[in-house]
C-alpha cells in the first residue's frame, strides 16, 4: 500500500490542432478496463499565445545503469547543478522496479549529505487519452529535498532485473530574479505577481493581499489560539468609525501579493468543537482567496489540452509526501515546490499539466493548480478512475507524521463548501458513484458510496492523505457548514461609480448584507490597501473610510465564529481635485425643424479631469446634462441672443468653474433674398412668417448676404419636391434632394459652420424631371 498520493496529471482530453478552439467530445478510457465510464467533456486546447513563465525551471536527467545480473543499480555520490526536487523514471510505465528505490542528496546550505530516503512508485494519475499519451514514462513520486547540488541513488530489482531507461530526474524550480534561490514568492515591493484572485463571476475587485485561510494572529510561531487579540483588528488599529488617513499605495504595489509566512512549525492545532450538522442543504460559501498560476509562475508554454466536466460531485483531499523531512519546507518555498511538481508531471511523466486542482501549504495558503479556472469543473489527474467530475486538493507535506492545523482545515472546508455548493451539493452529504477504472482495489464500474468530501484512501487502497489529516475529515466536513453566506455589497456612497469602480472626494461609506446571522459573525474587518484600518462588531452592515487622493482597494472581511471568512472588495478612488473649466466653447446650427421659438443648435465644449470626468451640467439657455465622454449638447433656442453656460463635474462630485459663450440667432426670410428669375409667393400657416417662395424652372436662384459664423437653409419638403444646388461664397458645396413622402415645413436641410465674417449663400433650382418644385422658407444664421 502506498503511503502518499500520486501527483500525476489526468483528464479525458483530445489534442486539437494548433490554434484550435474549444471542442465538446465524448471520450473513453485508453484502456479496456477504463471504458466503463463515458462523460461529455469540454476540451481546452493549449494556449497558442502562452507567454514564457516569469521564473523558469530546469530539468537535468542522469542515467542510472544496472550492475550485473543481480538486478540492482547504484549511482555513486556525484556533484550536480543545483536542484530542489527529484524522482526516478524508466522507459516503460508497466515495468516498474520491484525493489527499493533510495536516494540521498547534498544540501547547498550545509554541504552535508542527507540520510537515504525511499521513493514510492506512483500509484495514481490520469485517465483516458492523457493516460495513454505516447511519451509516458514510469515514474516514482517526486521528492522535495530543498536546494541541493549532489545526489546518489541505489535501486534493487529483487532478482527480477531492472527496467530499461532508468534515470534520475532533477528539477531546479528557479527563483525570482535576484532571489535567494529556492523560489521565493514575489516580494511585496514587486508588481510582477498578481494578488490572489477574487472568485470568477463576482462583481468585486480582487483583494490587494492574499487571504491565507488562517487569521493573521494564527500565522505566528507561537501557535496562539484564534480570538485572543484585543478586538481592534489584526494590526491593533482604531475602530473604522474614526480611521487614520490611508497612505496612498505606491504604484508598484497596486497589484502585488504579500510574501507568505516562512514558519516551519505547524500553526494552531485545531481544537474547536463544532455542532454536528443536521442539514445537507448546499452551503453557498464564497470561494476562498488563492494564489493564481501566474503568482507561482506556472509554465503555460508546456501545458497541453485539459478538459472540463459538467460538475464537481466529490472533493478529494490528499497530501503530497511520505518522508518526515517533507514538512521541513518554508511556506515561502511553496510556489517553488508547485513549479517543480508541474515540471516533473509534464516533462518527466508526460501529462498535460499539474494534476491537482488546488494545493495548500502548511500555512493554509491556497494555490490554483491545473489550468482551466478555479471555479470550473477542471478534470484533474489524481485518482485513476475518479478524475472526471471530481476536484482534488493536496496539502503539501506528510500528514502521517505532521499534525493538521486550523489554517489548513479552514481553507479546505471553505474550498469544499464553495466547490460543492456551486453544483447543489453539501460537503456533509454522500454520493454514490461508479469507479471509472480497475485500480487500487476498485473495479471499473463498481458502485462506491463516498462522502462528498473524502480522502484519497476512500477511493483507493492507500494511506493518503495521511492518518493525522484523515482523522480530521469529519471535523473539516462539519467546519464546511460554518461559513459566511450571502455576503453582498449593496452600495458605496460619497461620490459616483463607473466601470466597476467608485469615486469619492475623501470619504466613502460602504453598506453590505449577508445571510449569516449576526450572532455567528465574530467580527467585520475593514482593510484599505491591504492594511486593516478598523474592526467592527459582527452585526455591522456599514462602514466609512477616509481615503487620500489616488486609487485604493477597500475590503470588507467578515470572520465567522468558526474562523471561516468571506470578503467584499471595491476599488475606490479618492479625488478632491475639480475638473478643468470647459474650453473651446462653440455653437453651431444643425438640421431639423425650425420655428421662432425653437431653432436646433449644437453647443460644443471640452474639459478634462485628473482621474475621471463624470459629466457636464447646463443651466443656460436651458437646463440639461451630458456624459463625461460627450463633447457637444444638442438643444434648441429661441431667435435672438442667448447665453450658453456649462460646468464639468468629475466622478467624485467635484465641479469646475462655469464657462459661458453668447450667440444670436437671426432669421432672414425668403423675401429678403435677391431673386434671379420669377418666383411664386406662397402663403400658409406652415411657413415661417406665413410666407414662402416657390420655383419650378431650372436655374431660378435666391441669394442671401450676411455676416455670421454658422448658417442653415430652410425648405418645405414633399413628394413633388425636386433638387437644389447650394453655393457658398461663389463655390458649389452641395446638391440636396428635397423629396419627402410626408410634407415637412420649415426644414433646415443643410447647415454649415463658417469662419466668422461676410458670406454669400445661393440656391439654384435644378428643374428635376417630374418633380421640379423648390419651396424656400429662408435662411437662419448665427452671429
Amino acid at each position: 500500500m502506498q503511503r502518499r498520493l500520486a501527483i500525476g496529471i489526468g483528464t479525458a482530453v483530445a489534442v486539437l490542432a494548433a490554434g484550435g478552439g474549444v471542442a465538446v467530445l465524448t471520450l473513453t478510457s485508453g484502456a479496456a478496463d477504463r471504458a466503463a465510464a463515458q462523460e461529455q467533456v469540454t476540451v481546452l486546447p493549449p494556449d497558442p499565445q502562452a507567454e514564457p513563465p516569469r521564473i523558469k525551471t530546469d530539468l537535468q536527467s542522469v542515467d542510472v545503469a544496472g550492475s550485473g545480473a543481480g538486478g540492482s543499480a547504484e549511482l555513486p555520490q556525484r556533484e550536480t547543478k543545483p536542484f530542489s526536487l527529484l524522482g526516478v523514471s524508466w522507459s516503460d510505465p508497466k515495468d516498474a522496479p520491484k525493489g527499493d528505490i533510495e536516494v540521498r542528496t547534498r544540501s547547498v546550505k550545509t554541504g552535508k549529505w542527507s540520510a537515504w530516503q525511499t521513493l514510492d512508485r506512483r500509484d495514481s494519475g490520469a485517465d483516458g487519452e492523457e493516460a495513454a499519451a505516447p511519451n509516458r514514462r514510469g515514474v516514482t513520486e517526486p521528492l522535495w529535498v530543498g536546494r541541493s547540488d549532489g545526489v546518489a541513488a541505489r535501486l534493487g530489482g529483487k532478482g527480477a532485473g531492472l527496467p530499461a531507461g532508468l534515470r534520475l530526474e532533477l528539477i531546479d524550480p528557479g527563483s525570482e530574479p535576484g532571489g535567494r534561490g529556492g523560489g521565493e514568492p514575489v516580494p511585496s515591493t514587486s508588481a510582477e505577481a498578481p494578488a490572489p484572485e477574487a472568485p470568477e463571476g463576482e462583481d468585486v475587485v480582487p483583494p490587494p493581499a492574499p487571504e491565507i485561510g488562517a487569521d493573521p494572529e494564527e500565522e505566528t510561531e507561537t501557535g496562539a489560539e484564534p480570538g485572543t487579540g484585543t478586538g481592534t483588528g489584526s494590526e491593533g488599529e482604531a475602530p473604522v468609525q474614526a480611521p487614520p488617513p490611508a497612505k496612498p499605495p505606491a504604484a508598484a504595489t497596486s497589484t502585488t501579493t504579500t510574501k507568505p509566512a516562512t514558519t516551519t512549525s505547524a500553526t494552531t492545532k485545531p481544537t474547536t468543537v463544532l455542532p454536528v450538522p443536521t442539514s445537507t442543504v448546499p452551503i453557498k460559501a464564497q470561494f476562498p482567496s488563492y494564489y493564481s498560476r501566474k503568482s507561482w509562475s506556472a509554465d503555460e508554454t508546456i501545458v497541453k489540452s485539459v478538459s472540463l466536466a459538467s460538475e464537481v460531485k466529490v472533493v478529494f483531499l490528499h497530501h503530497t509526501a511520505h518522508t518526515a523531512k517533507a514538512n521541513d519546507y518554508e511556506c515561502a518555498d511553496a510556489p517553488a515546490i508547485i513549479r517543480a511538481i508541474q515540471s516533473y508531471d509534464v516533462k518527466v511523466d508526460g501529462f498535460s499539466d499539474i494534476g491537482y486542482n488546488y494545493l495548500v501549504d502548511k500555512c493554509g495558503r491556497l494555490y490554483e493548480g491545473r489550468r482551466g479556472g478555479v471555479e470550473n469543473a477542471v478534470v484533474p489527474a489524481a485518482i485513476i478512475g475518479f478524475n472526471s467530475g471530481y476536484a482534488h486538493v493536496a496539502v503539501i507535506g506528510n500528514y502521517d507524521t505532521a499534525a493538521s492545523n486550523t489554517a489548513i482545515e479552514r481553507v479546505v472546508a471553505q474550498l469544499a463548501a464553495a466547490r460543492l455548493g456551486k453544483y447543489g451539493y453539501n460537503a456533509t452529504s454522500k454520493a454514490t458513484v461508479k469507479a471509472g477504472a480497475t485500480h487500487g482495489g476498485r473495479t471499473a464500474g463498481e458502485r462506491v458510496t463516498l462522502n462528498r468530501l473524502s480522502g484519497h484512501r476512500d477511493a483507493h487502497a492507500t494511506a493518503c492523505p495521511g492518518k493525522n489529516l484523515y482523522a480530521r475529515m469529519t471535523a473539516i466536513r462539519n467546519l464546511s457548514q460554518e461559513m459566511i453566506t450571502g455576503m453582498a455589497l449593496r452600495s458605496v456612497t460619497g461620490g459616483g461609480s463607473a466601470g466597476g469602480a467608485w469615486y469619492v472626494k475623501s470619504r466613502a461609506t460602504l453598506t453590505w448584507s449577508m445571510s449569516t446571522p449576526a450572532a455567528r459573525v465574530s467580527r467585520i474587518e475593514v482593510q484599505v490597501d491591504g492594511r486593516t484600518t478598523g474592526t467592527l462588531a459582527g452585526s455591522a452592515r456599514a462602514a466609512s473610510v477616509n481615503l487620500t487622493p489616488g486609487k485604493h482597494s477597500v475590503v470588507i472581511r467578515a470572520v465567522h465564529t468558526s474562523g471561516s471568512t468571506a470578503r467584499l472588495a471595491a476599488t475606490i478612488w479618492g479625488d478632491a481635485t475639480a475638473p478643468s473649466t470647459p474650453g473651446r466653447l462653440g455653437v453651431s446650427l444643425r438640421t431639423g425643424a425650425v420655428s421662432k421659438s425653437a431653432v436646433p443648435v449644437t453647443f460644443n465644449f471640452v474639459a478634462s479631469d485628473n482621474v475621471l470626468l463624470g459629466g457636464y451640467v447646463f443651466n443656460r439657455p436651458k437646463s440639461g446634462s451630458a456624459s463625461g465622454t460627450a463633447r457637444s449638447w444638442a438643444t434648441t433656442v429661441r431667435t435672438g441672443a442667448s447665453t450658453y453656460t456649462v460646468t464639468a463635474r468629475d466622478a467624485a462630485g467635484n465641479y469646475s468653474r462655469a464657462a459661458s459663450v453668447s450667440r444670436s440667432v437671426v432669421l432672414k426670410s425668403e423675401g429678403s433674398a435677391t431673386k434671379t428669375g420669377s418666383w411664386t409667393k406662397k402663403t400658409g400657416g406652415g411657413y415661417l412668417g406665413g410666407k414662402a417662395l416657390l420655383a419650378k424652372t431650372k436655374n431660378r436662384k435666391l441669394t442671401w448676404k450676411f455676416t455670421g459664423r454658422s448658417a442653415a437653409l430652410l425648405f418645405t419638403r414633399n413628394k413633388a419636391s425636386g433638387k437644389v444646388a447650394i453655393y457658398l461664397d461663389g463655390k458649389k458645396v452641395k446638391t440636396v434632394d428635397l423629396k419627402s413622402q410626408k410634407t415637412l415645413n420649415r426644414q433646415a436641410v443643410w447647415a454649415r459652420d463658417l469662419t466668422y465674417g461676410k458670406h454669400t449663400i445661393e440656391i439654384v433650382v435644378l428643374g428635376t424631371s417630374g418633380r421640379p418644385t423648390v419651396i424656400s422658407d429662408g435662411l437662419v444664421y448665427l452671429k
